[in-house]
C-alpha cells in the first residue's frame, strides 16, 4: 500500500506545482517538491528518480485507470512541463469543504474492511476517492472504530475464491477440519460468507455431490483444476440464510417457534437489537419480557442465546431447552466441582 500511497501523493504534488504558472517546473524540481511532501505526510525521506517523476507525468495523462488524462506539455525552450489549460486539476470537483470531510470519513471507515487485496477496481475507486477528499494540512481524527480486525484467518484465499466464483471455475483444495484427519477434494465454490470475524465457504463437493460449509482458516492449499465447474439450481443465499442466525443449517429441517424470556434491563439490550428479523415481544410483565422467533434452531442461535447468562431463559421448543440447559450445566461444572 505505500508505493500506492506514494504514487497519490506525488500525482497531487505534481498537479499543485504545474498549477503554479510563475515557476519553471523541471523533473528534478518536481521531484523535490514531492520528496518534501512525502516525508511531511509519511514521515519518511525518500528520493525520487527521474523515471519515477517521468513516468508519473505519462501516467497522468494518458493511464486510464486514473482517468485524469492531464493536458501535460513540455516546453523545449523554457525546459519546464506546464498544463496547457491553466484551468485544469486533477481534484477539481464539485465538493464544498463539508462534502470533502464526509468523503474522507466514508473513506476511512470503508478501509478498514480489508481482506480482498486485490481487487484492483475496488482498490483504484478507493483511491480516486482519497485524492480527491485528501488535503495536506488536514488532519483525520479517528471517530469511528469498527470491530473487524484488520486481518481474519484464512482470508488470504479470498481473492482466489472470488474470482472462481465470478468465473465458474473449480477448485482443488486441501482441507483440515478441527476434529478430523486432512482430506483433498475437488470443489465448485458458489458463495463467501463473513460471520462473526470468520469467513466461510459454501461449495460443492464434487466427491459427496452435497453442498458443504468450509472455514477459510481451515484450508491448507487451494488451486485451480482441468475439472469442470458444476452449477447449482438450488442454492439461493437470501432463502438459505433468512431462517437461521449464522452459517450451520441442517438439512431438510423447517423453522420453528422458538420463546424466550429476557429478564430486568437486558430486555432493553434485546428491544434494540433484535437477534434475528422475526424476532416479536409477546408479553411483558414486572421485570421480565417474552420474546418470540421463528427460525431453525443450531449452534449460532445457541451461543447467542447463551452470551445473555442468567438474564435469558428458553422457555420452547423443549429441545432447545435441554439443549441450553447440558451447555449451560456443562459450563458451570468448570466452576463449581460436585
Amino acid at each position: 500500500m505505500s508505493t500506492n500511497k506514494h504514487a497519490l501523493i506525488r500525482y497531487r504534488v505534481i498537479d499543485k506545482c504545474l498549477r503554479q504558472v510563475d515557476k519553471a517546473w523541471n523533473w528534478k524540481s518536481l521531484a523535490n517538491a514531492c520528496a518534501v511532501e512525502i516525508e511531511k505526510v509519511m514521515g519518511k525521506s525518500t528520493t525520487l528518480s527521474e523515471r519515477t517523476i517521468k513516468g508519473d507525468l505519462a501516467s497522468m495523462r494518458g493511464d486510464e485507470a486514473l482517468g485524469y488524462f492531464a493536458p501535460i506539455d513540455y516546453d523545449r525552450a523554457e525546459k519546464s512541463y506546464y498544463y496547457t489549460n491553466r484551468q485544469y486539476s486533477i481534484t477539481e470537483a464539485p465538493l464544498n469543504r463539508s462534502d470533502s470531510d464526509e468523503l474522507k470519513n466514508a473513506i476511512g471507515m470503508l478501509r478498514q474492511f480489508t481482506g480482498f487485496q486485490h481487487l484492483a477496481g475496488i482498490e483504484n475507486i478507493i483511491q480516486k476517492l482519497e485524492l480527491l477528499a485528501y488535503e495536506s494540512t488536514s488532519t483525520t481524527e479517528n471517530i469511528v472504530h469498527l470491530a473487524q480486525p484488520s486481518s481474519i484467518p484464512g482470508q488470504r484465499w479470498l481473492d482466489l475464491l472470488y474470482d472462481s466464483i465470478k468465473e465458474n471455475k473449480a477448485l482443488s483444495m486441501s482441507y483440515k477440519p478441527f476434529d478430523r484427519e486432512a482430506f483433498s477434494a475437488v470443489i465448485s465454490p458458489y458463495l463467501l460468507k463473513e460471520y462473526d470475524n470468520r469467513w466461510y465457504l459454501y461449495a460443492k463437493n464434487h466427491t459427496k455431490k452435497q453442498l458443504r460449509t468450509y472455514g477459510l482458516e481451515r484450508i491448507t492449499a487451494l488451486s485451480h483444476t482441468l475439472q469442470e465447474f458444476r452449477p447449482t439450481e438450488d442454492f439461493d443465499p437470501d432463502r438459505y440464510f433468512k431462517d437461521i442466525i449464522g452459517i450451520t443449517l441442517e438439512p431438510n429441517k423447517k423453522p420453528e417457534v422458538i420463546e424466550f424470556e429476557v429478564y430486568y434491563n437486558t430486555v432493553n439490550y434485546v428491544r434494540t437489537k433484535p437477534l434475528h428479523h422475526t424476532q416479536k415481544e409477546v408479553a411483558t410483565e414486572e421485570g421480565k419480557t417474552t420474546f418470540r422467533l421463528m427460525l431453525i434452531p443450531n449452534f449460532e442461535l445457541e451461543s447467542l442465546l447463551l452470551s445473555y447468562g442468567e438474564n435469558l431463559k428458553v422457555t420452547q421448543p423443549g429441545r432447545l431447552m435441554e439443549r441450553m440447559g447440558e451447555r449451560m450445566g456443562a459450563a458451570s461444572g468448570l466452576y463449581f466441582k460436585k
